[in-house]
């Protein structure tokens, strides 16, 4: 596959303390690529060694620094060979490279700059519920910051053309890596497209932090994103929600109309008037906040 300008299509993979899957994952993505790089994130283990002997460049990191910082450390390294597609995957054997050219191929074509490998677009794939129940969530917060919908913002199997690689400098951390590319992919105008992947969860060194944790991290990390970017809809929204329920209530109160539970007046009407109040000021802060980004944006230009 290699022509004398260089490789065309190179898999990255991350990888930390992965001995027992690292050798087969770089073995079966050469059959796919013109050059396997592997970027060593502080494991302690036998990674590094296996991933040489495997025929994989090997980018070595002092210390565990997290998937974000590996990531990007080995895009700016696949960046100096000007390939028509990284593939991004990750060396714990969860991913199948065979699905290398089915993941890469909307690129090579031009149809996309980034290509997401969806667990959830191949009903074949048994995915356990808890991870259903926070991939909901976390679609749907990566959903609200981007011009793109996406039925897996969390899959770490993906595809990038040359001019994605040129905006990997965004700032992210360890897994928000994920959910922030589609969120600066799309706010950079990039095309952004899902293709169906099988995963598997029999593996014998799966995800290394703890699922909950993932979750909280990358949730909190987006909704500080969207607050930014889409302020009204964050805030602005559910304080208009507040606000009319809270002057309902404060409404039914002030005729004497008991509409809620077994409230007492009283009760009734201090909860009206909180629930108006607490709208009030979302509402308030979502228009400043709107404001901030509008003039952020126009220094920007």
């Amino acid at each position: 596959m290699t022509d004398p300008e260089g490789p065309k299509v190179i898999v990255l993979i991350p990888a930390y303390n992965e001995e027992l899957t690292i050798g087969s994952m770089v073995l079966l993505a050469k059959h796919y690529a013109d050059k396997v790089v592997v970027v060593d994130d502080g494991s302690k283990d036998r990674t590094v060694s296996i991933a040489i002997e495997s025929g994989a460049d090997v980018l070595r990191m002092e210390k565990n620094s997290g998937k974000a910082m590996a990531l990007q450390e080995g895009v700016e390294y696949c960046k100096r060979f000007e390939p028509r597609v990284v593939i991004m995957i990750d060396g714990d054997g969860q991913m199948d490279p065979a699905l290398i050219p089915f993941v890469s191929e909307p690129v090579l074509k031009g149809e996309a700059d980034l290509v997401i490998g969806s667990r959830y677009l191949n009903k074949d794939t048994k995915i356990p519920l808890k991870r259903k129940i926070g991939q909901i969530i976390l679609n749907s917060a990566t959903n609200m910051g981007s011009d793109n919908t996406v039925t897996d913002s969390q899959s770490g199997y993906r595809a990038l053309s040359f001019k994605a690689l040129g905006h990997m400098d965004f700032v992210s951390d360890a897994y928000n890596i994920e959910s922030d590319m589609i969120v600066h992919f799309s706010e950079k105008g990039l095309k952004i497209k899902e293709v169906p992947i099988t995963v598997r969860y029999d593996v014998p060194n799966g995800h290394k932090q703890n699922p909950w944790k993932h979750g909280i991290d990358v949730l909190s990390r987006v909704i500080g994103y969207v607050g930014y970017r889409r302020p009204i809809l964050l805030f602005g929204v559910p304080g208009i929600v507040l606000m009319t329920f809270g002057l309902v209530l404060s409404a039914a109160t002030y005729f004497e109309n008991i509409i809620i539970f077994h409230w007492t007046m009283v009760t009734q009407g201090i909860a009206g008037l909180t629930t108006l109040g607490i709208g009030i000021f979302l509402i308030f802060a979502s228009l400043m906040l709107n404001s901030l980004g509008i003039l952020m944006e126009q220094r920007k230009s």
